[in-house]
């Protein structure tokens, strides 16, 4: 932990979101969906349903400050497993989103007249809402057209993010996107997303300690212009958020045991008030409906049955 340096990257821009929130014929949790339950007794941990489909799967960590771009395709990665575990939609599960393009749509193409984005690292959450809901995703370990995405380079997020996805794969890019994000504006809203197997992508300027107290909880402390993202709600013993971080196996101390090894020290759980507070800043949202892949067909047997 002596090495750890912790890399940021949210920039605000509350007439960027404020636009995008315009362009939606429901933009809030409250409006998009009205019928969703919210069950006071009900624990929910959305990340169970990624270890289903990609069992490798581990939290990696950013290189630069692309944390808007890691915070969003977590959320997509357990969306797409939510829809098919929870919603049971015939899709096969793709692996991970490539944070880098999510970074790059938010950061250049989704900007009014598009072109170089010379401003340093960071972007938004109306921004990377923007990005996925319009323009899409890629992802590790597809081939498009001779091109294969393995590593989790640094380079590639700073050169997209000045540049933007390169144009001959944004084809491939619409082929996944987000059918719909509403905003998301407390505790009970996210809560109520969760519930019901939406997660929730929060940018926030909250800062915490880096050691995890009373099995798991996150302290409040300081401040960190970040994207996270929600992937679980408890209730006992404080009504809490799990908040996954972009930075690895970055927390020490008091751990949540029943979590899976893979989130105990990448994750932790954040108090209903403090939620709140995140929230209100009116730059996180919920997501549904994600465009997965086709499901993989069987291949054709030509035997004999006795």
């Amino acid at each position: 932990m002596a090495d750890f340096l912790p890399l940021f990257g949210y920039a605000p821009d509350r007439a960027g979101t404020d636009a995008f929130l315009a362009t939606l014929p429901r933009p809030t949790l409250a409006t998009a969906g009205p019928d969703l339950v919210l069950d006071e007794s009900r624990d929910v941990f959305l990340g169970q349903y990624l270890l289903q489909c990609m069992p490798e799967w581990k939290r990696g960590a950013q290189k630069i400050g692309s944390c808007v771009g890691w915070g969003w395709a977590l959320s997509c990665d357990i969306l797409a497993a939510c829809d098919i575990l929870l919603r049971g939609e015939a899709e096969s599960f793709g692996g991970r989103v490539l944070e880098a393009s999510i970074y790059a749509f938010s950061r250049v193409e989704v900007r009014p007249g598009g072109g170089r984005n010379l401003g340093g690292d960071g972007s938004y959450g109306g921004a990377a809402a923007k990005a996925v809901t319009k323009y899409g995703t890629l992802h590790y370990g597809i081939d498009y057209d001779g091109v294969t995405f393995n590593d989790n380079s640094g380079t590639r997020e700073k050169e997209w993010g000045r540049d933007g996805v390169p144009d001959k794969l944004e084809p491939h890019a619409a082929k996944h996107k987000v059918s719909t994000v509403a905003l998301a504006t407390t505790f009970e809203d996210a809560a109520r997303a969760i519930q019901n197997g939406y997660p929730v992508a929060v940018c926030s300027m909250r800062g915490f300690s880096m050691t995890l107290r009373d099995g798991g909880y996150l302290t409040p402390m300081g401040t960190w212009a970040h994207c996270m993202m929600f992937a679980g709600v408890r209730w006992k013993p404080r009504p809490a958020l799990l908040c996954v971080n972009s930075w690895g196996d970055c927390y020490s101390g008091d751990v949540d045991k029943q979590l899976p090894v893979q989130f105990q020290r990448s994750a932790g759980w954040v108090e209903a008030a403090t939620c709140t507070a995140m929230l209100k800043g009116e730059d996180s949202f919920a997501l549904s409906g994600y465009a997965g892949f086709p499901p993989r067909m069987l291949p054709d047997w030509t035997g004999t049955t006795l």
